[in-house]
């Protein structure tokens, strides 16, 4: 996870626009490999500093993720490949956010049984990837990108 506001996503949009165009299984797989790879999300968060009088640093905030519920209710973690695609769910107000990768993703579904998977560009291109997606992908991630 970073703190920082500096990503370019635009090789995996561009790769989004041509699955959308060619619809074929590179076009997919490309998306993919970009997703496990390289590609890094804005996460809606709440931050809440540490109780005030202890003595923990920046490790006691604490950190709430959002989570939005796709049509059959179940609550997928949000990820925006860009400031543009974030505000279209929160407007222009001031969002906290984190820059999370996919394992950071892959993480929080397969350890926690809160999140349903995470969505990328919800209000977008609207990619989700569910449990077994997600499961799925972590263990493609460890035999392509073994060295990430």
């Amino acid at each position: 996870m970073e703190y920082t506001s500096e990503f370019d996503n635009r090789q995996l949009l561009t790769a989004v626009e041509r699955m959308g165009r060619e619809n074929s299984r590179p076009s997919r797989e490309a998306v993919l490999d970009l997703v496990i790879s390289s590609a890094r999300f804005l996460a809606p968060v709440t931050l809440f500093p540490p109780e005030e009088g202890a003595d923990t640093g920046a490790e006691g905030t604490t950190v709430q993720f959002q989570l939005l519920p796709n049509q059959q209710g179940q609550p997928f973690f949000p990820a925006f490949t860009s400031w543009e695609e974030l505000r279209k769910l929160c407007g222009p107000k001031n969002q906290q956010t984190l820059l999370l990768t996919f394992p950071d993703y892959a993480t929080m579904i397969l350890r926690d049984s809160r999140g349903a998977g995470f969505v990328i560009d919800p209000l977008g291109c609207c990619l989700s990837f569910d449990r077994a997606m997600v499961a799925h992908l972590a263990q493609r991630k460890a035999e392509k990108f073994p060295s990430e």
